[in-house]
């Protein structure tokens, strides 16, 4: 037996005005499917769709500023305005005025997954940008190798020497706890994971990184901090006296890496990467491995 339809949901096109409650005016039920109800909010603003799929699952910091970014422009329309023909003219649109085909690709994918998202909660009947990236190339971002004297005005800043004696990504190391310098262990190492100030780009990303030697200095000044935008104000403070962000740090790091001769899933496993091909995904990384390796890194 069908049961009640969800509050958000729940007023037939029958329903008269005056028994819907003030502020949600855009349900209408449509038909049952299966015993779920199915419903089309045609009135809904795309503002409120984002509020309602960022507050539906926890999202990266970059993910939540992308999805914002990417609908800015059409933010006041309808949902029931975006449709097959309004995502063509968009695309056209951001090319027309100059964006990299890598840029637009970019943008057209956030809002894909927000109207992923949007389906997967049952607030739109289709997704529109699906296909929306087809034929556009993926931007790739050269990053310009510097010598570690480049970075002179940095040198005893442990959270550059982090990134540069680990290859962390910038939000990852910036928002560590105390806890997270394992020191005890037979071999010390760095904790990432999720925490309580901010989550790890995916569940692969965590682990477990080999303390570098150069690095033992610089643990007991490390600075924690509880602000999740840290690593953002450092990379840009970063970039400001150097030119290079600390994302381009951690590219010098792997190349580093390279000329080292480090394994590749050995690698792989130290930044956080998810190695390519079957026997590279094959046995366990060893931390003991890793920090024979990770010391021959300069």
């Amino acid at each position: 037996m069908l049961g009640k339809p969800p509050p958000w949901c729940s007023y037939h096109y029958t329903t008269p005005a005056w028994a819907i409650p003030q502020g949600r005016p855009h349900a209408v039920l449509l038909s049952t499917v299966g015993s779920h109800w199915r419903c089309l909010y045609f009135k809904m603003l795309v503002s409120e769709l984002l509020k309602r799929t960022l507050s539906f699952k926890r999202l990266s910091k970059s993910t939540q500023y992308g999805w914002r970014h990417a609908a800015e422009e059409f933010i006041h329309e309808k949902v029931d305005k975006i449709d097959r023909d309004f995502c063509i003219d968009h695309r056209c649109e951001l090319l027309d005025v100059g964006y990299t085909e890598g840029y637009v690709r970019t943008r057209l994918g956030y809002l894909g997954s927000m109207w992923e998202r949007a389906l997967e909660m049952g607030l739109v009947d289709w997704n529109p940008w699906r296909g929306m990236l087809k034929g556009l190339k993926k931007g790739q971002k050269k990053y310009p190798h510097k010598s570690f004297e480049h970075f002179e005005k940095f040198h005893e800043d442990p959270l550059f020497m982090a990134v540069n004696l680990h290859g962390f990504r910038i939000s990852e190391i910036a928002n560590i706890t105390p806890d997270d310098f394992v020191l005890d262990a037979p071999v010390p190492y760095i904790n990432i994971e999720h925490n309580h100030i901010r989550k790890c780009k995916n569940d692969y990303t965590q682990r477990q990184v080999p303390i570098h030697p150069k690095f033992e200095r610089f643990i007991d000044k490390f600075n924690f901090s509880e602000n999740p935008n840290a690593g953002d104000y450092f990379s840009r403070k970063l970039k400001k006296h150097t030119g290079i962000s600390a994302h381009g740090l951690r590219h010098m790091f792997i190349t580093r890496m390279r000329r080292a001769q480090v394994e590749y899933s050995i690698a792989m496993a130290i930044v956080g990467h998810k190695p390519i091909g079957m026997t590279a995904s094959y046995g366990d990384v060893l931390i003991e491995d890793m920090a024979n390796q990770i010391k021959n890194v300069e």
